[in-house]
């Protein structure tokens, strides 16, 4: 998408020795302002040099003179204050961009209650968010067709909800995967090694079918390589996540101890919430090495279990009792695994925004992009299935683990669709994510695949969110591709699923 040019507002701090620095964002529409000014505020009683607390991203750096040299790189501009002296003070601006944020996640929202509403009213089977998802590509290239400011300043609007769900994207998948401690206890030994065993298998076939699917149509229609930007890295959580959240556990944690469980309605949730979100936020501040073994998705799991551990031990209710409560999937009162899932709607229609930005990339390498996902979902659900069947699983569990190379958003409603247990659908998914983002590309570079257009779509093809994430640290050519895949992967799978003889191909394969 190309980028429009909007200015955050200047904001004014004091700097050491008395001069007020002013600072603004020099870049054009920056869809991650909002970490921005959380940064920014931490640098208040910061009048150093150094980098920004919490790493602040590439170019935040706190200005070590009061220069007046403008810069055209991504980075915050000192000036002084004669310049702006109408400038809003901070905290009108930090108000005004979280007004914005709430603006427009909270409409995003809105529209995906209200679109479920009115599918189930008209009885389609086909899930609400998909619909919208692709209204939202519609509206856009209409618009887009009329007047192209326009459309940008369209997207510009919803940015600061999409940039918000891409940071926290992966704590909106875990709580079916917190509930597995209560789902795989019916599950023998062998039959966890049976599953284990066709998610390995299913990965390393995906990924080199379709590696090779996409250097097939490239030398078809050898298209060359063009120079691509890669999708921006969110910025790092700031040390007000971190405090924020942590009193919030240690609060609620003390509050439900003092009361012995009289106050447990109204504090578990926002108890077993905080130690879910402690969990992605100590996840995802380990080493690059310790991720690697440790995801940031299984330390918010687990994290999330010792929250209902520590509950049920103080409460007296038992740890599967406080488990159950985590994820109640009824009408009736909502636990936090039922919020954060609440949003997993808005992730798929912000998918819109991404796939209208990259519209195109999409136009340019159309063959290889849609030859390689199609087959691709073809290939992965249905040999899933026929190895499910082959390894002797129950047709609940092989119906459970048939969706695994797709991203969990749009893998859910693929398990709802054939009837499958959504545990069993995200355990095959994230453990296909872990195997993906670990060994795929040694795979790749092993047997000779150096495309980079096939890797980002094989990676993201056989590991969905986590294949493509694990590229993003080492392969920038090949992340546009992949990020592009892996909601296409999803996309199209879902829409094969929604076809009936699709759909009962499936199921009499898996029984």
């Amino acid at each position: 998408m190309e980028d429009a040019q909007v200015l955050l507002p200047k904001v004014a701090w004091p700097a050491r020795g008395g001069k007020e620095i002013i600072y603004r964002a020099s870049s054009p529409r920056d869809p991650d302002y909002l970490d921005k000014i959380d940064t920014e505020i931490d640098l208040a009683t910061d009048g150093t040099g150094s980098q920004l607390p919490g790493g602040g991203g590439p170019g935040l750096h706190a200005p070590v003179t009061n220069s007046k040299k403008k810069d055209s790189s991504r980075s915050l501009q000192p000036f002084d204050v004669e310049e702006a002296p109408s400038t809003p003070r901070p905290s009108q601006s930090t108000i005004n961009q979280w007004l914005h944020w709430g603006l427009s996640l909270g409409t995003l929202y809105l529209f995906n209650l209200a679109l479920a509403k009115a599918v189930a009213a008209a009885g389609i089977s086909f899930p609400s968010p998909l619909i919208g998802m692709f209204g939202i590509i519609g509206v856009l290239v209409a618009t887009s067709a009329v007047s192209q400011p326009r459309a940008e300043q369209l997207c510009a609007l919803f940015q600061p909800a999409v940039a918000w769900i891409e940071k926290w994207l992966a704590l909106f998948y875990v709580p079916s995967l917190v509930m597995l401690p209560l789902s795989l206890r019916s599950l023998s030994g062998s039959e966890m090694a049976r599953i284990m065993g066709v998610n390995v298998i299913g990965v390393f076939l995906t990924l080199l079918v379709t590696a090779q699917i996409a250097i097939s149509v490239r030398n078809l229609v050898r298209t060359q390589l063009e120079e691509t930007t890669p999708p921006k890295q969110s910025f790092p959580f700031n040390r007000n996540h971190y405090i924020g959240w942590g009193a919030l556990l240690l609060t609620t944690f003390l509050g439900l101890a003092a009361s012995g469980g009289s106050l447990l309605t109204q504090l578990s949730v926002p108890f077993l919430l905080a130690s879910t979100v402690c969990g992605y936020l100590g996840g995802t501040s380990l080493p690059s090495k310790a991720r690697a073994v440790f995801h940031p998705v299984i330390v918010t799991a687990a994290c999330a279990n010792i929250g209902a551990l520590l509950q049920g031990w103080v409460t007296g209710i038992g740890y599967d009792e406080s488990l159950r409560s985590y994820l109640t999937k009824t009408a009736g009162a909502w636990g936090a695994g039922d919020w954060l899932m609440s949003l997993l709607g808005v992730v798929i229609l912000s998918f819109g925004f991404k796939i209208f930005g990259q519209r195109r990339l999409m136009k340019r390498h159309a063959p290889e992009i849609f030859g390689s996902v199609i087959l691709s979902a073809a290939f992965s659900l249905l040999s899933t299935a026929f190895m499910c069947r082959a390894a002797g699983l129950s047709p609940a569990i092989a119906r459970g683990t048939t969706p695994r190379s797709v991203t969990i958003a749009l893998a859910l409603p693929i398990a709802t669709a054939l009837d499958a247990p959504h545990t069993m659908t995200a355990f095959s998914v994230v453990l296909s994510g872990l195997i993906g983002a670990n060994f795929s590309q040694l795979v790749l570079t092993k047997l000779g695949y150096k495309d980079p257009i096939a890797r980002g779509l094989a990676c993201a093809g056989s590991a969905h969110g986590l294949g493509t994430a694990a590229l993003a640290a080492s392969e920038s050519e090949a992340v546009p591709f992949a990020a592009l895949a892996y909601a296409l992967m999803g996309i199209t799978s879902t829409l094969l699923v929604a076809l009936p003889p699709f759909r009962s191909l499936i199921l009499m394969i898996t029984g």
